[in-house]
Parts: C-alpha cells; structure tokens; sequence
C-alpha cells in the first residue's frame, strides 16, 4: 500500500500538468476558429460563436486579418494580446479597455492548434 502511494501520487500530478492550459507567444491553425465578441455577448447574451478564417500562423502581439459572415461578409482586423492552448486547441485573445468601462476580451477559439514557439 505505502508503495502504491507515490505511483499514484505522480500519475495524478502527470495527469494535471498535460491537460493545464499554457500560454504561448506563437501558433499554427488550420486557417479557421470560432470568434466570440465580448462586446456583442454583453448586448446579444445569447448569441452564438461566429465562424472565422484567420491566418495559418499567429504571434502574440500582431494584429490579424479576420474574414467573418454576419449580415454579410465582414473584414475585420484582431489584436492578439494573449494565447493559451490546451491539448490541441487554443484560445486567441484581443483585451481592451473601454472609456470608462470594464475592460472587455474577444476571443477565437481554434483547433487544431500548435505551439510554435
């Protein structure tokens, strides 16, 4: 019993630390996501995730080209300000602060994602 003890003790900690979610400075897509407006959710709470084309590869810091359907086709562009991935997914952020408001997040989630760097 006393044996089993440590064995069980590491697989738990391995199991942890492979499903945490790590920030990263650099990713690779498959060239699509699902972005999710902040400011829209805060109006519209219940809208959905909007299909994106994104790039094939993202840097924290670059601000992106997006191209997005809403009432029709939409150009837009996303500052990255943060990316975390998780197994084979990854969640790009664009933080702001509003004028005397709270400071609001945009996000595009895609998979499959890697780490670049």
């Amino acid at each position: 019993m006393n044996r089993s003890l440590p064995v069980l003790a590491l697989c738990l900690a391995l199991t942890t630390a492979a499903s945490a979610q790590e920030t990263v400075e650099s990713v690779s897509t498959n060239g699509s996501g699902e972005l999710r407006r902040a400011s829209e959710a805060m109006i519209k709470p219940k809208m959905t995730n909007i299909s994106a084309r994104i790039p094939g590869v993202i840097n924290k810091g670059d601000i992106i080209q997006i191209q997005y359907e809403d009432s029709g086709s939409v150009a837009d562009s996303f500052m990255v300000t943060g990316i975390t991935i998780q197994g084979d997914s990854c969640a790009i952020e664009s933080r702001r602060t509003m004028p005397n408001g709270p400071e609001i997040s945009d996000m595009i989630q895609a998979k499959p994602c890697k780490k670049l760097k």
